[in-house]
């Protein structure tokens, strides 16, 4: 059955959205032939009818001859969902509330939307599959303006400033270029380049006041992809360069979940004769890792290095100091 020439127009404006948004500039020519447009009279309509139905920023440099895609506005849609894909949807709009605090409001919002469409019971279902992960995994609060201004400034590649606020401490002010955002731990966490030390560094976005776009020039990574490596390197939360080789005896019932489970890109783990797993590893610190030990005990027995012993007889000895 052909479309009408409703579903038409959606699907041609769908694909110019996309586009635009895509390529932020683009000439005449490049828009026509991404809207398969037969006459520039109806490229120019449905310019009209983005700027003013959708409410998208398309402005036209007669500097540049380009049209430049300022802000998407609104979408609409012309399509059928099934119940599996509803159900997709209200489940990931329920982690999305969740883990980015920066679309709350407007995971909120979609979902009175699909509401108003959808059965209660084919909604609920999501509600119901995300529960208990999402109880089990708390997040620590982030300011939604902060997290929404961090987001938008690795998009955009810009520099910013924020105030930093670590417990114990002074609040610092530091100027950054944001790499990656990573979740970690129940919080999310910045890859970013300082550019005081001109190093690679860390922060827990919780702990970031305020942020904003700074007037310094961002600072690109060297190489692609190497803050992936770099905060893959991480036991648990703390990532860094140095490779330390670990070794340690795991019994059980705790071993059962490192034959199921890979913690880490460097784990091996191979069964032990006197019961349970033994678990090497790469780590970037000892004092992470000791921490862990420290957790998982008696379950968790260390064979090697020599100074992860002695931090981990360090960490129990201040465990019975006051007993």
């Amino acid at each position: 059955m052909p479309k009408d020439m409703t579903s038409v127009r959606h699907d041609r404006l769908s694909r110019v959205m996309a586009f635009l948004q895509s390529k932020v500039k683009a000439t005449h020519d490049e828009i026509f032939s991404a809207g398969e447009y037969r006459s520039n009279r109806t490229l120019q309509n449905d310019l009209c009818y983005l700027r003013g139905i959708y409410g998208a920023d398309i402005r036209y440099d007669i500097h540049s001859r380009l049209y430049v895609m300022e802000s998407a506005g609104m979408f609409r849609l012309d399509l059928k969902i099934s119940e599996n894909e509803i159900t997709a949807l209200s489940a990931g709009l329920n982690m999305a509330a969740h883990f980015l605090p920066y679309l709350k409001d407007s995971a909120r919002s979609l979902w009175e939307k699909l509401g108003r469409y959808i059965p209660d019971e084919i909604l609920s279902l999501g509600t119901e599959m995300t529960r208990s992960p999402l109880n089990a995994v708390p997040v620590s609060e982030v300011d939604a303006e902060v997290f929404g201004t961090l987001i938008e400034a690795r998009r955009s590649q810009k520099a910013v400033n924020i105030l930093y606020s670590a417990p114990g401490r002074m609040p610092k002010q530091w100027t950054l270029s944001p790499y990656d955002l990573y979740f970690r731990g129940n919080a999310w966490y910045m890859a970013s380049f300082n550019h005081k030390y001109h190093n690679l560094g860390i922060h827990r976005m919780n702990r970031i006041v305020s942020a904003s776009v700074s007037d310094d020039e961002y600072v690109r990574p060297e190489d692609a992809g190497f803050t992936e490596d770099y905060v893959l390197s991480a036991w648990h939360v703390i990532p860094g360069n140095d490779r330390i080789p670990v070794k340690v005896r795991i019994t059980e019932p705790l071993a059962e979940s490192f034959r199921e489970v890979k913690w880490h890109p460097t784990q091996k783990v191979s069964e032990c004769g006197e019961g349970g797993v033994i678990l090497t590893a790469e780590v970037p610190s000892l004092y992470e890792f000791a921490r862990w030990v420290m957790s998982g005990a008696p379950h968790i027995i260390v064979i090697e290095p020599e100074e992860l012993k002695d931090i981990v007889r360090g960490f129990a000895e201040e465990v019975l100091s006051g007993v």
